[in-house]
């Protein structure tokens, strides 16, 4: 079976110059939606989606599936595949909100996970729950 040509159009080429506007921080498909629904290039909900599971397929994106209940997030991680090694989020069980988290004391436990236990996390859907800063000092709880 031939191997699928892909192309780079004008959507791919765009939603790559976005993301490498907002390096580490995660998106998810209704925040670029809202960014290109504002600007001056249009882009389908179809299309986005589409896209975006190629760059996740180019190894150019992570898609972080949290909970049946979030949508999925994405992180561009361009050409450094072992940016999402060490990824870990919290999840605000107040508000929703998700954070990013890079920590070398999680990243000692995921050591000691392996090591001790012969457990290998996976980072990519690995979530601890919580309360937020806004949430404890009752902004949204």
């Amino acid at each position: 079976m031939a191997k699928e040509i892909q192309y780079n159009t004008k959507h791919h080429e765009a939603l790559i110059a976005y993301l490498k506007t907002i390096p580490g921080q995660h998106v998810t498909i209704n925040d670029i939606c809202a960014h290109f629904t504002g600007g001056t290039q249009k882009m389908g909900v179809a299309t986005i989606y589409r896209q975006m599971e190629r760059l996740v397929q180019e190894g150019l994106v992570q898609k972080y599936i949290i909970d049946e209940k979030s949508s999925a997030c994405f992180e561009y991680i361009g050409d450094n595949s072992s940016a999402e090694k060490n990824c870990f989020h919290c999840k605000c069980e107040g508000c929703g909100k998700l954070i990013h988290l890079a920590c070398e004391e999680i990243e000692h436990m995921q050591s000691h996970f392996l090591k001790d236990h012969n457990f290998t996390l996976d980072t990519t859907r690995t979530v601890f729950y919580g309360l937020c800063a806004d949430c404890r000092n009752g902004g949204n709880a």
